[in-house]
């Protein structure tokens, strides 16, 4: 079965040209000329990937962007830019596009970047976020699909922001996520906001050590960031994890 790339640009000779080139190469292809409707798109269709302009007559890609990767939706996306903008690039790669192409292009080479992309990107990480299993830890269930967090069947009140932390950590279990790296994912159009960073580790680590007894659940690795460990939990065993304010401050100066 062909894998199916969106296009996205209010250019219909660039849509053309890269249907043309993407359908030689053995995709199916999909266009849209309006960006905002890229969201409700992928609620009906789910492609392999979006080429999608970051700006244009009828919207921002680059405001989709940041949408879809602050709602936890990792699908590949590959920026397409108007002329040799470095800032543009910067900007478009720290919110999470996959890859940057400047206009005019060759439509080999962004068929050749879309393969690329493909080729490193595992499935896991860009399939619709409702479609994914919820995901649970010593008592804790998070559900996707409603972003909703319970212990022991009961809800446990989550912030926007919390969610979008607790999606991050859940998402990476074992690995290392330096305060950098959270603060790009969470914050794409912010992304220097590392100092909140443990303020938010500090209120998540709450929500979770009022309620259970696990060893710290999210550890603080020092010099590299935090990892999540749900496989440390067993209240039966381990005592709550105390979390003082001075061990709040020391981790926010490092």
């Amino acid at each position: 079965m062909k894998q199916m790339i969106l296009v996205v640009d209010s250019d219909a000779a660039c849509r053309d040209t890269l249907r043309t080139a993407l359908q030689a190469g053995g995709f199916d292809v999909a266009v849209l000329y309006e960006p905002n409707r890229v969201p409700k798109r992928l609620e009906e269709e789910r492609p392999a990937l979006v080429i999608m302009s970051s700006s244009g007559a009828f919207g921002s890609g680059l405001d989709v962007l940041k949408t879809l990767r602050h709602r936890g939706d990792w699908l590949p996306v590959v920026m397409l830019g108007e002329g040799d903008d470095v800032i543009e690039r910067i900007v478009a790669l720290e919110c999470g596009a996959d890859d940057f192409v400047s206009k005019p292009f060759n439509a080999t080479e962004v068929l050749l970047r879309t393969k690329r992309v493909l080729s490193r990107i595992r499935p896991v990480q860009y399939r619709d976020p409702s479609s994914r299993p919820p995901f649970r830890f010593d008592g804790f269930e998070l559900d996707y699909a409603s972003r909703t967090l319970t212990f022991d069947g009961k809800a446990v009140p989550l912030s926007e922001n919390e969610y979008a932390m607790l999606n991050l950590f859940t998402s990476a279990p074992g690995q290392v996520l330096s305060r950098a790296e959270i603060a790009r994912r969470m914050w794409p159009d912010a992304p220097r906001r590392t100092a909140v960073v443990s303020l938010y580790v500090h209120r998540l680590r709450e929500l979770i050590d009022t309620r259970t007894s696990a060893p710290e659940l999210i550890r603080t690795i020092r010099a590299r960031g935090y990892v999540f460990r749900p496989d440390a939990g067993d209240r039966n065993t381990h005592p709550a994890r105390q979390v003082n304010r001075s061990t709040l401050l020391a981790e926010s100066a490092r």
